[in-house]
């Protein structure tokens, strides 16, 4: 069973992360799409969160499930933006 603290401990970790690729993906926005290495970084960031929250929730009872499911939801919207801003770098290249 995962423990709360490994639960708290990744929702912390995580905010941090997706702090760090909202930034991310402003700055490209703003900068006409150039992605850099931070941006990069940032979404290989959450591409790991997203694998810790997997592992996670195999051994979650079923409120954590919910609760890692709900922040499974909020990382892979980032995610999904982020893949978009390269898909439309590479259509404007």
């Amino acid at each position: 069973m995962a423990t709360r603290d490994s639960v708290e401990n990744l929702f912390i970790e995580g905010q941090h992360i997706i702090q760090q690729a909202e930034e991310q993906l402003d700055m490209s926005n703003r900068n006409q799409f150039l992605l850099n290495e931070d941006y990069t970084n940032a979404h290989l960031e959450l591409e790991t969160l997203s694998q810790n929250i997997d592992k996670l929730m195999n051994s979650a009872n079923a409120q954590q499930r919910e609760q890692l499911h709900r922040f499974q939801l909020v990382v892979n919207e980032k995610l999904n933006d982020m893949i978009l801003d390269e898909i439309d770098v590479t259509r404007y290249e």
